[in-house]
């Protein structure tokens, strides 16, 4: 079986390495004026498993869009799971993510953005509706980060991001409409916690969304397949 691991966790691994006993120095010990302090018996193999199953339990976290369609199609026509319409690109370095929603209604505004991404995440996704306008960009490259730091999951805009690069270094998951190089205004308008209507579905605060490479659900529960 073959495990991906990210860079931190290679490090960690290469760190751990260091401090592992190889197998054929077990059972005896260097020459020494001090005691020796024993060190743990663990070999590499075994921490590259450990390890290993935790990056793909991260990666397999967030469940499948196909496989939630394929096992909770049934919901779909009574509004409980809902599609949202593919109008939007994908950013950051998490391609698939999931998590309780906070909603957010701004118009060329990003305060407010920044004020919700600077509480703590705990694994939400931040769903903006900015209108759909394509004049300004609601995040950008310090917003991406300071998403990271927080713990959010994921960033839903319904308008534009900038920074790019930036945001596709961030341990995050983004989807927007487009990318736009100028910032937008600074004045604090726009309403938090409420409904939103973003490409051809109804938005709750409180409900679940998934996002992978196939598209973004919305379901009013947790779901499982």
């Amino acid at each position: 079986m073959t495990f991906f691991c990210s860079s931190n966790s290679l490090t960690i691994i290469a760190r751990l390495r260091s401090l592992i006993t190889p197998i054929s120095d077990r059972g005896s010990l260097r020459p020494s004026t001090s005691i020796p302090v024993p060190r743990p018996h663990v070999s590499f193999t075994s921490v590259c498993i450990i390890f290993g199953q935790v990056c793909c339990i991260r990666n397999m976290a967030s469940l499948a869009t196909a496989d939630i369609c394929d096992s909770n199609g049934k919901h779909v026509p009574t509004g409980e799971l809902r599609v949202l319409q593919p109008i939007f690109q994908s950013y950051g370095q998490r391609r698939a993510f999931s998590g309780p929603i906070v909603t957010l209604k701004v118009f060329e505004d990003n305060v407010l953005v920044r004020e919700l991404l600077e509480t703590k995440g705990e694994g939400r996704v931040l769903v903006v509706d900015g209108g759909g306008s394509i004049r300004c960009a609601l995040v950008g490259g310090n917003l991406g980060q300071i998403a990271q730091n927080n713990g959010w999951a994921g960033i839903v805009v319904n308008g534009c991001i900038r920074d790019v690069d930036e945001i596709n270094g961030c341990d995050i998951g983004v989807r927007a409409l487009a990318t736009h190089p100028l910032k937008s205004n600074k004045k604090r308008t726009g309403e938090m916690h409420v409904s939103v209507y973003i490409a051809g579905a109804l938005i709750h605060e409180g409900e679940w969304l998934y996002a992978d490479n196939d598209g973004i659900l919305v379901s009013k529960h947790e779901l499982s397949v």
